[in-house]
């Protein structure tokens, strides 16, 4: 009986002393060896790192450090599928007083995630980070960041708000909420925050373009062509900063000039063909404001070569097939604001009429009052007086013209009104002299009386 009760105390003994011995190996040396295989990683032993953390996992699987650490092995080994596997197997195990913090965990997996292109798993990941390190500006900033790039800037727009709210000189997190104002035409909330994010980063030139584009829409175009000329010191924002401060010459009505930076636009569109056609079609746009009618029909024909579809392109050339086939009317376009008034004068005359009075308005309408030559029954002071409006433009004539022109007869007791036109009439205009006595003449109409005249 003694003996069996010596063995009995004797392997009680022998137990407590292995539980006390591996507790002493599990306290104080086994972190000691998973904190030396840490230091074999960061300096590159990486194959003997993993031989001895597949060891250890054996007999402590449940140690979220031991699967940290062999994710950080296979990671630099470039086995990035046994990496995040690691890594989800700690985030399994984590607890609050790990030696590896959860947030550090999930960090490793989102930016994974990320390079793999698995945004949806990243998008998770970041938002369990935003809830696990709610102070994290940049956590808030990729999960907005990943709303956008699926399209979906309005559940974006918050999580930038909050990123920049917890840094605010996150200035990537205000050009974004910049961007997405501007796109939902929030210029002044835009403004603000894009204003911010080139104070913060003088150097972000796309916060610069979106700037421009802000100061733009609300016409205050000098300041926005300083923006644009910020933001296209950067060559993967220049072809549109050009093209923005082209069209801030264009709404100056500097057309030479903004045709000037619409070809420098063109010099970086490399392959956008968007950029390519809205260069073409202002390039004509202003061409035809200065009357270079020439230059306007090559560059529309330039876009008919990439999208015939392209805005009013093929209206634009419908418009001008005249001045390919008919001189006068291209003569007459191009005419010197002098001559401009002569062949107006002369047209008139040739209808039979004698001119009395006649004003140049602008580079597009000479407005004439002229008298029925071959009205012998009254003096030239007493014969009825006809109000003519003569337009060059290839924009249609609008009801508003028309009423000017009503008005203008009413006012000097005119009792009929001639207006021709280079281009159309609305439905409006037409609608509206119907019931008045003005006399509409459109582009083919003058056409045929220019053959004389010109």
């Amino acid at each position: 009986m003694d003996d069996i009760v010596t063995l009995i105390l004797m392997g009680g003994i022998v137990g407590i002393v292995g539980l006390f011995s591996f507790y002493i190996f599990k306290m104080y040396f086994l972190p000691k060896r998973i904190d030396e295989i840490a230091v074999m990683i960061e300096s590159g032993q990486v194959a003997l790192a993993l031989k001895k953390l597949l060891a250890l996992v054996e007999d402590d699987d449940h140690n979220p450090y031991i699967h940290f650490l062999l994710g950080e092995a296979y990671l630099k080994n470039g086995q990035t599928a046994e990496a995040i596997m690691e890594y989800k197997q700690a985030v399994r195990y984590v607890v609050r007083d790990s030696k590896i913090k959860e947030e550090n965990i999930r960090a490793r997996l989102a930016k994974l995630y990320l390079d793999t292109h698995n945004y949806n798993e990243a998008k998770k990941e970041f938002l369990i980070l935003t809830k696990l390190a709610p102070n994290v500006g940049d956590n808030f900033y990729q999960v907005g960041l990943l709303f956008e790039n699926a399209g979906l800037g309005d559940k974006a727009l918050p999580y930038y708000i909050q990123a920049a709210k917890i840094q605010p000189r996150h200035s990537d997190a205000q050009y974004h909420i910049g961007a997405i104002q501007y796109n939902a035409k929030n210029i002044r909330s835009a403004k603000e925050a894009l204003t911010e994010a080139v104070r913060v980063n003088p150097k972000h030139y796309a916060a610069h373009y979106y700037l421009g584009q802000c100061l733009r829409s609300e016409k205050e175009l000098d300041a926005a062509m300083r923006e644009f000329d910020a933001s296209s010191k950067d060559s993967a924002w220049r072809g549109r900063a050009t093209m923005g401060k082209g069209l801030c010459y264009y709404e100056k009505e500097q057309y030479r000039k903004a045709i000037t930076e619409f070809e420098s636009a063109l010099e970086s569109a490399e392959g956008s063909n968007e950029l390519k056609l809205n260069s073409y079609y202002f390039i004509a746009a202003s061409a035809e404001k200065l009357r270079d009618f020439n230059l306007a029909i090559n560059n529309w024909e330039k876009i008919m070569e990439i999208n015939p579809k392209f805005r009013d392109t093929p209206e634009k050339l419908a418009t001008f097939e005249e001045f390919r086939t008919h001189d006068s009317i291209k003569d007459f376009m191009i005419a010197s604001p002098g001559k401009f008034e002569k062949i107006c004068r002369d047209l008139v005359e040739k209808e039979g009429y004698n001119v009395t009075d006649l004003e140049v308005k602008n580079d597009s309408l000479v407005t004439l009052i002229a008298v029925d030559s071959g009205d012998q029954g009254f003096r030239t002071s007493k014969r009825p007086s006809t109000l003519f409006f003569i337009f060059r433009t290839t924009e249609q004539i609008s009801e508003k013209e028309l009423r000017i022109m009503h008005e203008s007869m009413r006012a000097k007791s005119i009792t009929k009104g001639i207006c021709m036109t280079t281009g159309e009439f609305s439905t409006q205009a037409e609608l509206f002299c119907q019931s008045r006595p003005i006399e509409l003449k459109d582009k083919k109409e003058l056409i045929t009386k220019l053959r004389g005249v010109v």
